[in-house]
């Protein structure tokens, strides 16, 4: 009964290095950014309103800001009108970036924010690479004495390891990102990649492996 045992961590093993690779070499998530014409066009006759008010009432103190600011919005419609600035509709796309975590971690590093990126690198690739190596000696080397040893340190850095707190934090950005709407002028929005979908069949496999080995590693060294 010993060997379906160890094919079984193998087998979970192997799949959980094959998910994380592209997990963490192809793109996670993309955040967008686009501005909605009309609002954008609203937002800049609002500007130049405002600054034909200011001046008008430095020339003259005796007159009425909002006298001042209806002549100033009859003739910016006159203007908008002509121009058929009255009927824009769309988006621009003024931000898109898809970003890996080998990427993200680059990215980190080049920005001068090495900590921070030491810290994603070490948790997210160092660790869970360190434990699928040591999960796989210790199933392959069965009859050494360091396969309990490699399980057991396995077992503990698992602890360590904060990929599933990783995804949790992608998909709250990812919601996050999706619910943001800057008074209508700018929209914000998130897709998930397919390295998102491979790093979480990554931390699915990974717990399972573990919870194999925890129910079964007593009976395996008896």
């Amino acid at each position: 009964m010993e060997t379906p045992k160890l094919t079984t961590v193998i087998i979970i093993t192997i799949i959980s290095l094959a998910l994380l690779i592209p997990g963490v070499t192809q793109p996670m998530l993309t955040l967008t950014g686009t501005i909605d014409k009309a609002k954008m066009t609203e937002t800049g006759i609002d500007i130049i309103i405002d600054s034909m008010v200011e001046k008008s009432m430095k020339r003259g103190k005796d007159k009425s800001e909002k006298d001042e600011r209806g002549k100033a919005t009859r003739m910016i419609g006159m203007v908008t009108a002509m121009l058929g600035l009255n009927n824009i509709e769309g988006e621009i796309e003024a931000y898109s970036k898809t970003r890996s975590i080998k990427g993200t971690v680059k990215e980190l590093f080049r920005s001068g924010n090495g900590f921070v990126g030491f810290l994603v690198m070490l948790f997210s690739i160092v660790i869970p690479v360190t434990k699928i190596l040591l999960m796989l000696l210790g199933a392959i080397f069965r009859d050494s004495k360091n396969s309990r040893k490699a399980f057991l340190i396995s077992s503990v850095i698992s602890k360590w390891s904060m990929a599933d707190v990783f995804v949790i934090a992608i998909i709250v950005a990812f919601m996050a990102a999706n619910a943001s709407n800057m008074g209508g002028l700018l929209n914000l929005g998130a897709r998930f990649e397919f390295g998102f979908y491979f790093f979480l069949g990554y931390c699915i496999f990974s717990i399972l492996s573990m919870q194999v080995i925890t129910r079964k590693n007593n009976t395996l060294y008896d």
